[in-house]
């Protein structure tokens, strides 16, 4: 089945979501819907796995800019990745409209299937 990833954004707000539909299907529901901006990204494959995995971070992420814009983040990491890693790999990219001046991670081990 398609998949399209859907990203809205009006003025300062961005929104996204994921529509079971294809590229044609999700320009016709965004276009009657949605106001502002968006981009439709439709699933061309995968890749990775979760076979294997007896656990993962969950991780949260605050990024911050100097003019005092904020935006939050959360995914599932590896296990192995650090926060400094995570904060070096974010500090000067800009996350949903904010430039990421100083980024705050938190996060915590999670077992899976135990």
């Amino acid at each position: 089945m398609a998949k399209t990833l859907v990203i809205n954004t009006l003025g300062a707000t961005t929104k996204s979501f994921s529509l079971p539909a294809d590229d044609t299907a999700t320009s016709a529901f965004c276009t009657a819907i949605l106001d502002g901006q968006f981009e439709g990204f439709v699933k061309q494959g995968e890749s990775g796995t979760d076979s294997g995995i007896t656990a993962y971070n969950d991780v949260r992420v605050q990024i911050s800019s100097d003019t005092g814009s904020k935006t939050y983040i959360g995914f599932a990491g590896k296990v192995g990745a650090t926060d400094v890693e995570i904060q070096n790999a974010l500090i000067g990219k800009t996350v949903n409209g904010v430039k990421a001046d100083k980024v705050f991670v938190s996060m915590r081990e999670v077992k899976v299937g135990a």
